[in-house]
């Protein structure tokens, strides 16, 4: 038997933060190999809690973004293969979605716990309060999002209202997802240089420097490196190499 076939992998994917080309099938990402028999890797986690922990932010540059939008000027999201559409209807939609999943995810957490949430009350509330006491909620209650297994919430799929069965895991990739979509409406995501020598602390190939920015920082460990640093770690690599030969 092909061991590889038992292998657990993070739930993210081909969207892994190290997501891996198929034994058998290069051409088809995979997740990385993780130890529990689902859930996400560690990179993927600490993604998790970022996008947690930046969802009152995340709002508020939606908002920035949205009043920077003069003249009702229209401009075409980028990638989408449909007509053009105000970029101010994505934003908007964006918004309401992040509020919408926030919501949704705390109230479930709120439940296991024991903590009050008062859905309605939430609704009629300032967005900003809603997000901050939901970020709170999961950042402390993270085990208990991960391990949400058939819960019931009303969301869009497929153009159309309609009740849907989620568990955590599910919870995680929407809220990670929604945080990337929220850089790239913002203008926040930057070209970023990945460098070809493994980090000298977790010894993984995910050293990257964001275009114009001197620092270097691994995507695996989150260790940071200024660019004298790097220069250093690449010498003593050429010359272990050397001796090596």
């Amino acid at each position: 038997m092909n061991a590889t076939i038992d292998l657990h992998r993070c739930r993210r994917g081909p969207r892994c933060a190290h997501c891996e080309p198929d034994p058998d099938y290069p051409t088809i990402k995979r997740g990385v190999p993780i130890n529990a028999a689902e859930g996400l890797c560690a990179a993927c986690a600490r993604h998790l809690h970022q996008a947690i922990v930046d969802m009152p932010r995340d709002y508020l540059d939606l908002e920035a973004s949205l009043t920077g939008i003069r003249d009702g000027l229209r401009q075409v999201v980028a990638g989408t293969p449909d007509p053009p559409v105000p970029i101010s209807l994505a934003i908007e939609a964006t918004q309401a979605e992040l509020l919408h999943e926030a919501q949704c995810w705390a109230e479930s957490v709120a439940d296991v716990l024991g903590i009050e949430w008062d859905t309605q009350k939430a609704q009629r509330s300032r967005p900003g309060h809603v997000l901050d006491r939901a970020q709170r909620l999961l950042t402390s209650g993270i085990s208990a999002f991960l391990a949400l297994r058939n819960v019931v919430h009303t969301g869009w799929t497929d153009g159309e209202w309609s009740v849907l069965e989620r568990d955590g895991l599910d919870g995680a990739l929407v809220l990670i997802d929604l945080h990337h979509r929220v850089r790239a409406l913002t203008g926040q995501r930057r070209l970023i240089n990945h460098l070809p020598v493994p980090c000298p602390r977790c010894e993984k190939l995910a050293l990257g420097r964001e275009d114009g920015d001197d620092t270097i920082t691994c995507a695996a460990c989150n260790r940071a490196y200024t660019w004298d640093e790097y220069e250093k770690l690449c010498t003593l690599l050429t010359a272990r190499r050397e001796i090596a030969a």
